[in-house]
């Protein structure tokens, strides 16, 4: 798993405490030694190659539709 991280300099001691509560009750998938979230990859490996590419298409329709809503 990975190490343990700092406490960034924005949170105080208790958002600090409540976000490390929050991560411990809410795992991520299931990590290699590295924390990457292998998971993630097993799914997108089940998928086509052009159901990938049909996912990764409608997401960045997705970002190019909110780009626009924020201008």
């Amino acid at each position: 798993m990975h190490e343990k991280c700092e406490k960034p300099d924005y949170m105080t001691d208790e958002q600090w405490e409540q976000f490390q509560a929050w991560q411990r009750a809410h795992p991520y998938g299931e990590q290699d030694e590295n924390g990457i979230d292998i998971s993630l990859l097993r799914a997108n490996l089940k998928l086509t190659p052009t159901e990938r590419l049909d996912k990764l298409l409608r997401q960045q329709r997705f970002l190019a539709e909110t780009s626009r809503a924020r201008t």
